[in-house]
C-alpha cells in the first residue's frame, strides 16, 4: 500500500501576515472550511500555493445535498483555476486491490464519459506495484496526448487529526502528490508538472497510531489504521463524489 496522498490540512486561522484568509461557513446545513494560501503564506507555512475546501458532513445529511455541497466546491476551485469550458480528465488514484485504497478507482467506475460544456474522460492508473510504471508517468503521459484543459485527481488520504477519519472531504488547487502520505512521495500531480490544472478531491481514510498516540518515533508511526467500516465509507464516498463530478458533463455553453 503505497500510494496514499496527503493534502490533508490543520485549521489554519486567518492572518495578515501570513497571507492567510480562511474562513467557514454552512451550506444547505453542511459545515465547509475555505483556506487560501498565497505565495507569503506558502513560505512560511511550507503549504502549496491554492485554494482549499473541506466538508464536513453529518449523518443527517442527505446524499443528494452532499453532492450538491461537493459540486459547489468543484466549481468553485474550477473557476478559481480559470477554466471555463473543455475536456476534463479525471483520474483515479491507488489501488483497487487494497480497499482503503480503492476510493479513487471506484470513482472512476461511476463516472459518465462526455458532455458538452465540459467533456469528462477518465482513467484509473493503479500504482506500480502493479503496472511497474509510477501513477505520475502514466497521467504525464495521458496528458501530453489528450491535452486535457483540467485534471480531476481522486485518492484515499491520510490525516494527522482523527477527528477528520472517514469524515470529512477534501478538495484543493494545488494539486496532489501520491505517497506523501505514508512517507513514500512520488512526483506531485500539479499544474507544474502537468502543464494543466489540477483540482485534488480525498477523504482522509487512514492514520498512523503515533499521530494517535502523539508519538511519531517508529514504535507507533508505522502502524496504520482505518475506521472499521472502511469498505462502506470508500463505496458511499465514491458514489457521492462520482455524482458531484458527473454533474458537471450536464452543465450547457
Amino acid at each position: 500500500m503505497n500510494n496514499f496522498d496527503n493534502i490533508d490540512y490543520p485549521i489554519i486561522e486567518a492572518s495578515q501576515d501570513l497571507g492567510i484568509k480562511s474562513h467557514t461557513y454552512k451550506q444547505k446545513g453542511v459545515d465547509v472550511s475555505e483556506v487560501e494560501i498565497d505565495k507569503v503564506a506558502s513560505r512560511k507555512t511550507g503549504r502549496k500555493v491554492g485554494h482549499y475546501l473541506t466538508v464536513f458532513p453529518t449523518a443527517r445529511v442527505e446524499d443528494d445535498t452532499l453532492v450538491d455541497v461537493l459540486n459547489t466546491g468543484i466549481k468553485k476551485l474550477i473557476r478559481q483555476v480559470d477554466v471555463k469550458e473543455g475536456k476534463i480528465l479525471i483520474v483515479g488514484l491507488g489501488n483497487e486491490n487494497v480497499i482503503v485504497d480503492a476510493l479513487g478507482n471506484e470513482v472512476v467506475k461511476r463516472i459518465r464519459t462526455g458532455g458538452k460544456k465540459f467533456c469528462l474522460s477518465a482513467i484509473a492508473p493503479k500504482v506500480a506495484d502493479i503496472t511497474g510504471i509510477k501513477s505520475f508517468d502514466i497521467v504525464k503521459a495521458i496528458t501530453e496526448y489528450h491535452k486535457p484543459n483540467l485534471i480531476i485527481a481522486i485518492d484515499t488520504l491520510a490525516t494527522n487529526y482523527i477527528s477528520r477519519l472517514g469524515n470529512c472531504f477534501q478538495l484543493t488547487s494545488a494539486g496532489i502528490c501520491p505517497g506523501s502520505g505514508v512517507n513514500n512521495a512520488q512526483p506531485c500531480l500539479d499544474s507544474a508538472s502537468l502543464l494543466s490544472p489540477v483540482i485534488a478531491i480525498g477523504v482522509p481514510l487512514i492514520i498512523s497510531v503515533g499521530s494517535i498516540m502523539g508519538d511519531n518515533s517508529d514504535k507507533y508511526s508505522r502502524y496504520m489504521l482505518t475506521p472499521r467500516d472502511v469498505d462502506t465509507l470508500v463505496n458511499n464516498c465514491a458514489e457521492v463524489i462520482a455524482q458531484a463530478i458527473n454533474t458537471l458533463s450536464h452543465e450547457n455553453k
